[in-house]
């Protein structure tokens, strides 16, 4: 049977019977469609980089709506006869652009840009349910569900609060206006598409060839046809709604029976009863759908909780997710996996909410959610919901939900709960409901019994209540989740707060210093402020423009290595892992996976022609001493290390066959110590095969002979891993073409790539082409961890004469390749009382992984005196610790950013102890004429920093359960060239305009727009006469990888000498002729045969290193009682010299400050310390910050009248130095920690910083204890 799917107004046949039953939207947008600007990453609703829309009719008010999607989450089949909009059916090049791309791109919202046809779908999507009117608090609540690694989110939001009806956000004069926001092109026509196509429903069933079935019911009397049809049969069936729970738990592969039960009407309705004694909601209602009937009804006397309903609906996933997630398959969810801690059902629970189960046409059952769970639902579905009404006056009601980050996260611990009050205001009825705690908990029953017939509010009862509850509640162990002990405490202190904010409405008497603990941290709309120079004798060098590529990235036409067209006979490709640390392979048996229809064949190390290594064939000490294999021959390093691939028709294919090789296992670890605290906790400090005394120090001890100091004191210091968080994928396009290999990678460093491949292919160099157009963020991660998909994909294509796609998941990259170091830290301190350090010893210890090829030690300990002055009295010894995990790669500020944390960290802990402000403490070690001690004063003055300090001091002192902290951090960043970058300028005589091909790759970071500035003024044309291509290995041969910042200013500097010969060739033209234009120049400059192909490149030593200051203070707000906090303030200072683009290097600054937040705060890597599997190898489980998550008020500075003097063209780097002054959040978090110990009489003591700082560590420092709970 042959549907049909309008995609952008094009109509696209679909031959059901040809693709796989369960093929995603994606899948079928990119691969079928062509249209690549819909991209890949999570695969399970996380990212965002998938989003498009659908619009169709809705079944049950046969109105026409749009709404935005997960395409990866999206199954096709659900969307026949729907009208699919991505966003090349926006606008374009050819045609013109969207009104949203136009501001996401010249408001500076893209860097990578790989996110970027993500977040304007997103965008689409929310004003064409909204009808185009839309509030800047909607706008920054709806992209949750969009992750940006790059900008640190804050010109992306501008650029959409600019179409808010309440937004006062400058636009660009040549952006579109908001009345162009529905145009978009139709491709049948070149018109703009006015939405009329046809729409097609499927009808019917279609069965496929591998015997799975889909079927398309129309009414509940076919649907329990074809339901019991596969009963009958013993299929395995699925209902198909959102299909969102995937994103949770991975669909089963031996489903059969797919029935699609979206076009139901009868299960998408709500009613109100005629006495309004009860609301009914149709199953298949949307988690959207659901929010906007409770927005309705909310004002309905006895629904008036639906106000809180559709809040905490709201806190669940992210927008795309609620659009296309239903309360029944949330509730399936549940039923299925006891242990999802579901807001749906907590929420339900609470309010005593009923399920309408249905197993045929004329027979179902009302039941409660609790016998919903033990309900057996085999031919039966989710029919709806009957909410009771529970008037406001005799009814109090509330819900909470506690996360890692501000949106799309699972809850350490949900809760809601119902009292109600008879006439002496005591408690009548009480449902007390938790989840998170463990699977068979719901009611904390006895709490229930006891307040019954009790005023809640005498703090007797409360205190009653709290002893039973802290005991009653039993919290599971269950990794990666928080802590038993942090589960129970929050979710004590979530009933407390509902006591305090009940009590504070019903005027109960509450303290005035326990009042706010009723209330969770509200956060404003956010906002930014940014102050640069430019100087305009120097344009369009220093002038602010608009990023290069920025309206392609937008619009979906900039492609990046997965977007090259499939090619004929391609294979994909996916990774086998080995499970078990220690053992050795003895045998794979591949016949499970080959076995598939589709699967092409199993490869490992004997497929190699070459040497089975991972590395150059002439080794760089600094990267490659010791051997790393492709694929594990010997013993298994650390769990999940690639064994081999599978080869097949499909990238599901692969990924589904990879995990079907079957791998028998010798001999294991008898330990396995995968962390680096693991070995230290084992072996100790003291050198050993697990850990290398790499520096040493120049003192043996301390002499302080002849020192005054009047303190001394030691402490910690511990720093986590951290994941690169690039949104593209780790990808590898292999073509065999005449003998040797083309190679497309998302790589930093081709030339490592061309190096690697060539050896282990025994091909020469020249046979080996390697070609990066761009790649979506790196951040150090693809440097050489990239190679890994790189040379398998090689392997597979030498070996199977036919092109090779390999783009690994994202749970294969954070379980196989490296991350960012952990560090751990001993130190001692001896002061005088003013805080002026006498003398450290400091004993510093890294995580390597199982090797040491990429370690930045030398980068930390550089780093690690900063801007202050020490005498001769300090010891630094610095160790590489190996562990039973991948080997460790270098991450955004590689060493330096421990090594600046670690003196940083110092610095406050002797604040902390002398009792001195820490701004004094830095300022009295401050190096003499150190350009710090010029920066400091100002901006402490300008911040407000004295008064600020004050009145978070007497706030603090004010409130129990909320408080607020300041944190200052200051950074002498140091800045090293390194390597070469060749470059080449071409002129084209028939126009004059000019191309440039070079050895550097463009990650984002605005490489190709500082290069088109400087080729601009350096030949005086216009930006728009320059075109930069891709980046391969012939213009870029023998060029250095990208990365520390430095590639910008390099190939700035090669263009800039490539163009000053072309300028010197052509200067006896200017001389003779006096040319009146450019073209006449170039054109006779062409007919004298004059060479306008000019070649020149950087080398070390051509610029001298150089250092960066900066400056940052932050402001938190911490809820004592859940361990949330906001970022309410950050303002930076840096010292960028004279920036090459302004808005290019903001952007730096603020997304490199963003990553340092989410490092501090919210990125916990967890291993299993039993197997050394990565727990928290997926979206659902490892959160970056948000968009939610970034400041309230963020204000960036670049330090005026402040010239590099020797950096390119008087300019600093940006792409780093700000990650390294974020620790200052972890400043301010620990000094509104101090206050809340204080509070609760914990002895006075410095609190070990740990990245990160999460709720659960904040609450379990916080000295906070639920007997402590009182109301007065």
């Amino acid at each position: 049977m042959v549907h049909s799917i309008t995609i952008n107004g094009t109509r696209y046949e679909v031959n059901l019977a040809a693709l796989p039953a369960d093929i995603s939207l994606n899948t079928f947008i990119r691969e079928n469609a062509g249209l690549t600007g819909t991209k890949f990453m999570c695969q399970e609703g996380g990212c965002g980089v998938c989003v498009c829309t659908l619009t169709g009719i809705h079944p049950e008010t046969g109105e026409v709506r749009t709404w935005g999607v997960n395409s990866c989450l999206t199954m096709l089949n659900t969307c026949l006869g729907l009208e699919v909009t991505t966003t090349e059916g926006l606008g374009n090049k050819r045609v013109g652009y969207h009104a949203i791309q136009e501001r996401l791109a010249k408001m500076n919202g893209t860097q990578c840009g790989y996110c970027s046809p993500g977040i304007v779908m997103n965008m689409y999507g929310l004003l064409k349910s909204k009808g185009g009117r839309v509030t800047m608090a909607e706008v920054e609540n709806s992209f949750g569900g969009n992750i940006c690694r790059c900008t640190g989110y804050r010109p992306i939001l501008d650029a959409m609060k600019s179409f808010a009806v309440d937004s006062d956000i400058a636009v660009p004069a040549e952006c579109a206006d908001i009345e162009d926001l529905g145009t978009k092109q139709c491709p049948k026509t070149g018109e703009l598409c006015a939405g009329t196509c046809k729409k097609q429903s499927p009808k019917g069933s279609q069965v496929y060839l591998d015997g799975s079935r889909w079927s398309w019911p129309e009414s509940l009397s076919q649907l329990f046809e074809v339901l019991q049809s596969a009963v009958k049969e013993k299929l395995p069936v699925m209902l198909v709604a959102g299909n969102t729970a995937h994103g949770v738990y991975r669909r089963s592969a031996d489903i059969k029976a797919f029935i699609d039960v979206g076009a139901l009407a009868d299960l998408k309705g709500h009613k109100l009863a005629v006495d309004s004694s009860s609301l009914t909601l149709g199953g298949n209602l949307s988690l959207t759908e659901t929010m906007d009937i409770c927005r309705q009804l909310e004002k309905t006397r006895g629904f008036e909780y639906l106000s809180q309903v559709w809040q905490h609906l709201d806190w669940i996933a992210n927008v795309p997710v609620r659009n296309a997630g239903t309360l029944a398959g949330n509730l399936a969810i549940k039923h299925a996996h006891p242990e999802f801690p579901s807001d749906v059902f907590i929420v339900l629970e609470a309010l005593d909410a009923q399920v309408i189960v249905q197993e045929s046409v004329a027979k179902q059952a009302t039941v409660s959610l609790a016998s919903y769970l033990k309900t057996p639902m085999e031919g039966k579905i989710i029919r709806g919901f009957v909410l009771p009404a529970y008037p406001k006056d005799r009814f109090l009601f509330d819900s909470y939900k506690i996360m890692p980050r501000a949106q799309n996260a699972h809850a350490y611990v949900n809760a809601a709960f119902l009292l109600e009050l008879d006439n002496a205001s005591k408690v009548k009825t009480a449902r007390i409901c938790f989840g998170g705690i463990n699977p068979e908990f719901v009611h904390a029953t006895a709490i229930e019994k006891l307040l019954l017939g009790r005023n809640p509010y005498e703090n007797e009862l409360v205190e009653k209540a709290f002893g039973q509850l802290s005991t009653l509640l039993q919290p599971d162990a269950v990794m990666p989740d928080a802590s038993p002990v942090y589960r129970r405490k929050l979710a004590c202190g979530l009933f407390y707060k509902f006591l305090l904010k009940t009590a504070t409405q019903r005027k109960q008497g509450v303290g005035s210093r326990f009042a706010l603990g009723g209330s969770l941290l509200q956060r404003p709309v956010s906002s930014g402020k940014q102050n640069f120079e430019t100087f305009q004798e120097h344009y369009p060098v220093t002038k602010a423009t608009e990023k290069h590529e920025g309206l392609i990235q937008c619009s979906g036409e900039a492609t990046f290595a997965n977007d090259l067209p499939t090619q004929p006979s391609q294979l994909w490709a996916a990774f086998v892992h080995a499970k078990k640390v220690g053992a050795k392979v003895t045998k794979v048996d591949p016949q499970p996976a080959l076995a598939l229809p589709g699967v092409v064949a199993y490869l490992d190390a004997k497929n190699i022609p070459g040497p089975n290594y991972l590395g150059p064939k002439t080794r760089e000490p600094m990267f490659f001493a010791q051997d790393e294999e492709i694929f594990a021959t010997g013993e298994i390093k650390f769990y999940d290390q690639p064994v081999g691939i599978i080869v097949a028709n499909t990238n599901a294919l692969a990924q589904r066959a990879a995990g079907l090789v079957k791998l028998s296992y010798e001999g294991g670890a008898k330990e396995v110590l995968p962390t680096l605290k693991d070995v230290l906790n084992k072996v100790g400090a003291s050198s050993s095969d697990r850990i290398e005394h790499r520096y040493r120090s120049t003192l043996d001890t301390l002499d302080l002979e002849g020192e005054h100091f009047d303190l001394s004191s030691s402490g910690q210091l511990d720093l986590g891993l951290q994941y690169h968080y690039f949104m593209e994928p780790q990808t590898t396009v292999a073509v065999p073409f005449e003998g040797g290999m083309q190679v497309y990678v998302a790589t930093q460093w081709m030339d490592l790539s061309q190096d690697i491949i060539a050896n282990i292919l025994k091909l020469k160099a020249n046979e080996v082409q390697v070609k990066t157009r761009r790649i979506g963020g790196g951040y150090g991660g693809k440097a050489t961890r990239c190679n890994l998909a790189a040379a398998a994909a090689a392997v597979a294509a030498n070996k199977l004469n036919r092109p090779v796609r390999l783009v690994q998941s994202l749970e294969s990259i954070m379980s196989t390749l490296g991350k960012r170091w952990a560090f751990h830290c001993d130190y001692d301190f001896f002061v005088q009382k003013s805080g002026k350090i006498v003398g450290i010893v400091s004993r510093f210890f890294e995580d390597a992984g199982y090797l040491s090829n990429e370690s930045h030690m030398g980068h930390g300990v550089a780093v690690s005196k900063n801007c202050y002055e020490f005498s001769d009295n300090y010891k630094l010894d610095g160790f590489l610790v190996y562990t039973d995990a991948p080997s460790n790669t270098p991450c955004r500020a590689p060493g330096s950013l421990e090594g600046i944390a670690m003196i940083e960290n110092i610095i406050e802990h002797i604040a902390f102890e002398t009792g001195q402000d820490p701004a004094d403490v830095r300022y009295a070690n401050i190096l003499p004429n150190h350009k710090m001690a010029e920066m400091m004063p100002g901006f402490l003055k300008s911040t407000l920093y004295k008064d600020r300090r004050s009145e978070i001091i007497a706030y603090n002192k004010e409130n129990r359960w909320r408080k607020r902290g300041l944190g200052l951090a200051i950074m002498e960043y140091q800045m090293g060239y390194f390597g070469q970058y060749p470059a080449t300028v071409a002129i084209y005589h028939s126009d004059g305009t000019v191309v440039v091909s070079h050895g550097g790759i463009e990650m984002g970071q605005g490489m190709n727009t500082k290069i088109s500035q400087v080729v601009a003024h350096s030949l005086g044309i216009p930006m728009q006469m320059v075109r930069i291509e891709a980046s391969e290995t012939i213009n870029g041969a023998n060029a250095m990888g990208t990365g520390g910042s430095v590639g910008s200013e390099s190939l700035c500097y090669a263009v800039r000498k490539a163009c000053a010969t072309l300028n010197s060739r052509l200067e006896a033209v200017k001389e003779e002729l006096k040319p009146s234009d450019w073209q006449q120049l170039i054109n006779e400059a062409y007919n004298r045969k004059i060479n306008l192909i000019a070649n020149d490149h950087y080398k070390q030593g051509d610029m001298e290193n150089y250092a960066v200051c900066g400056l940052c203070l932050t402001e938190v707000e911490f809820d004592v009682l859940t361990g949330s906090y906001l970022v309410s303030r950050v303002d930076l200072l840096e010292d960028a010299g004279e920036s090459l683009n302004p808005n290019v290097d903001i952007g730096q600054m603020e997304g490199a400050l963003m990553m340092g937040l989410g490092y501090w705060t919210s990125e916990q890597i967890v291993v299993d310390k039993q197997t050394g599997e990565c727990l928290t190898n997926r979206t659902w489980t490892y959160k970056p910050p948000g968009a939610k998550d970034i400041p309230v008020d963020l204000r960036i500075k670049m330090l005026p009248k402040s010239p590099n003097k020797v950096g390119f063209m008087r300019s600093k780097a940006t792409g780093e130095p700000a990650i390294c002054v974020a620790i200052a959040v972890a400043f301010a978090l620990q000094q509104a920690l101090q206050s809340a110990r204080d509070d609760a009489g914990v002895p006075k003591a410095w609190v070990t910083l740990n990245a990160p700082m999460t709720p659960e560590f904040l609450v379990l420092h916080a000295g906070t204890e639920p007997s402590q709970f009182k109301l007065n």
